[in-house]
């Protein structure tokens, strides 16, 4: 009878102690967060809204559903407490994540809500390939910990965790890129009063899909450009997280046809450039690469294209005489006067101008002097030992590697310690080539050098010209990443 007596009294004490703690967690939300000690929200999107000035981009990310829900919860040591990581999304290596804390009513303010750290991170990918990384913090555009904001009696906070520094060089990278699954570890919570506590290996299931290059939304233009007897087809306009693509299909026989000039009211006030990028096989697009505001009320956007821009396979070239570097040298305020025509083609002409003094230092100046109806020329010029011999990948070709100058010695070896600048004048751009020290050069210091004491030959090739179209395109169409209210 004893025994039964103990029984009963102790199945009473656990169920009452169990009613007790329910009432405990099913009343606590009946009292009020303090909101002079808690940063306090009507909302869930009222408290991302403090993430998206944080993180510049994840505005746009969460917009298009990149920002994942998480659901996975871990129970904390601390009574009735639990730690959920409520949303996710990865990139390359990059990992954000929203988490969530009870708020307790003993809690004065965000410091006695336990915080997580994360020391290092595992990577694995689909293959099964693992690799471990130190974690980095990246504080966002505040540059400091925000203590997060309070919604439903819980304390959310967020962690943008970045590989940290890395010693080995021989690290396998593709595995960062086709990740599925990120396990945190040597995870800690701590607060003010409790110190910090060591949890489990948190485990999360990530997507490795590139926000950068996925489609987001589409809308078919079908229009056509005409120039010199061809066509190329305007397909339709494809929105992604942080340009505009402009999908064209092209003529076999236009190899030369590198992009189009064009105006917006909506991205560019001002004519520029749209390049080609792609192959015959995976196709051809012209990018723009203005972001676009969420909030814009512009619903409908519009681009207008002048002319084609096309590349001449030829070379251009001059000689400067070692005499007159010599001369100039030894009287640098007197400048050598050229004025040799390199060029005259399209409607514009290079201009071999001489040597001169230009702010101090010695300098090679050519000029470009465009079609009268150009304000200014806006081709551009680039040392070819920019690339330092690198192949441009097959999908770039048509728009990078143009306008390129080289230099050569008496004995026809490759000058590369240079470097070209430019300036405006009523009627046409001077450009100036000025030669660096090359020692300082690889070190990226800029300083410049007398002009070499040899004869030098001085090289222009793939050079861009414009063709005015027969009569402007303007194609209309929807702001594809236009926000709904």
């Amino acid at each position: 009878m004893q025994i039964l007596k103990k029984v009963l009294i102790g199945s009473a004490l656990i169920g009452g102690f169990a009613i007790y703690t329910q009432y405990e967690k099913n009343a606590e939300p009946a009292w009020s967060v303090n909101t002079k000690e808690f940063t306090v929200v009507n909302t869930i999107q009222e408290g991302m809204k403090r993430e998206y000035v944080k993180f510049e981009e994840l505005e746009m990310v969460d917009e298009f559903g990149f920002l994942k829900d998480a659901n996975k919860t871990v129970a904390l040591e601390e009574a009735y407490r639990t730690l959920k990581i409520e949303k996710i999304w990865y990139l390359e290596g990059r990992l954000y994540f929203l988490y969530s804390v009870d708020v307790k009513e003993r809690d004065k303010d965000e410091y006695d809500v336990p915080r997580l750290s994360v020391k290092n991170m595992l990577f694995k990918s689909n293959e099964g390939k693992e690799l471990v990384l130190r974690a980095g913090e990246n504080m966002g555009d505040t540059g400091s910990r925000d203590e997060g904001f309070v919604y439903k009696h819980r304390l959310y906070r967020s962690m943008m965790l970045i590989p940290g520094p890395i010693e080995n060089e021989e690290i396998d990278w593709s595995i960062l890129g086709k990740a599925n699954t990120i396990q945190l570890k040597d995870v800690a919570i701590s607060n003010k009063t409790a110190g910090s506590k060591a949890l489990k290996d948190i485990s999360l299931k990530v997507t490795s899909d590139n926000p950068y290059v996925k489609v987001l939304k589409s809308e078919a233009i079908n229009q056509t450009i005409s120039f010199d007897d061809q066509k190329v087809k305007i397909k339709s306009i494809d929105a992604l997280l942080y340009e505009q693509r402009i999908l064209l299909d092209i003529p076999k026989n236009a190899d030369d046809l590198i992009g189009f000039s064009a105006t917006s009211d909506n991205f560019f006030s001002q004519t520029q450039t749209l390049g080609i990028i792609g192959t015959p096989s995976t196709g051809f697009y012209m990018p723009i690469y203005e972001m676009q505001d969420l909030d814009s009320k512009k619903k409908e956007q519009s681009i207008t294209f002048h002319s084609s821009v096309h590349k001449d396979n030829r070379f251009f070239s001059w000689k400067v005489p070692k005499e007159d570097i010599q001369s100039f040298l030894t009287n640098k305020d007197q400048p050598i006067v050229k004025n040799e025509v390199i060029m005259n083609m399209n409607e514009t002409k290079i201009i071999y101008e001489g040597l001169t003094l230009f702010e101090g230092i010695p300098r090679i100046i050519f000029s470009v002097k465009a079609a009268s109806n150009k304000s200014s020329d806006e081709r551009g010029f680039i040392p070819e030992s920019y690339f330092n011999g690198d192949e441009v990948q097959e999908e770039y070709v048509r728009h990078y590697k143009n306008n390129l100058i080289s230099i050569e010695g008496e004995k026809k070896e490759k000058i590369r310690n240079f470097d070209i600048h430019s300036s405006e004048s009523d009627d046409k751009k001077m450009y100036y080539i000025t030669f660096l020290n090359e020692e300082d050069l690889k070190n990226g210091e800029w300083n410049p050098i007398m002009i070499p004491q040899q004869e030098l030959t001085i090289n222009i090739s793939n050079l861009t010209y414009e063709k005015p179209l027969p009569k402007p395109v303007t194609i209309n169409y929807k702001n594809p990443i236009h926000k709904s209210k």
